[in-house]
């Protein structure tokens, strides 16, 4: 009888050897695996920057907002003026970025294809790269640095320009 009792003895000491085995073995071993956090909240806000070449007057403004962990919507536009003997020629083209992802605490990257809405006649579809730096001007307020690639879906070749949005 001693023998079994110490058999079922024996065995539960193993059981429970095998569980402890079992748990420690299951338990995550990189307690340093802390959840990505998000830093798209850090972006939203009005942007805005304006350009003169020639006789050429460019007004674009950014309004940026938080739409999911890490990713931004811009609604983007661009006022264009020209002036010509006498005469000032407007148009607008509004592009609405949606999925424009957050890659550090001071950086995006856009990589979309959008339909423009535009005052002028026709239809327009680009592709609009580029990679945004968060930065804090001489004046202590933050803008966003960026050089944007626009190619038409149409063809042509693709223009990049190099601009400095800040923060209204």
């Amino acid at each position: 009888m001693r023998h079994q009792t110490t058999l079922n003895f024996n065995m539960r000491k193993l059981f429970v050897l095998c569980l402890i085995v079992l748990f420690t073995s299951c338990k995550d071993k990189d307690d340093s695996s802390t959840p990505e956090p998000d830093y798209a909240p850090e972006f939203a806000g009005n942007y805005s920057t304006t350009t003169v070449v020639g006789n050429e007057t460019t007004i674009q403004d950014w309004v940026i907002t938080n739409t999911d962990k890490n990713t931004l919507a811009i609604d983007y536009t661009k006022s264009i003026r020209v002036s010509t003997s006498g005469t000032t020629l407007t148009a607008v083209q509004i592009r609405k970025l949606k999925d424009v992802k957050v890659t550090a605490a001071d950086s995006f990257t856009i990589n979309e294809v959008v339909d423009v809405e535009q005052t002028t006649p026709g239809t327009l579809t680009q592709k609009l790269e580029g990679t945004a730096l968060k930065v804090t001007n001489g004046t202590g307020m933050p803008q966003l640095n960026i050089t944007i690639k626009f190619t038409n879906a149409g063809g042509g070749a693709p223009v990049e320009e190099y601009l400095e949005f800040k923060q209204k």
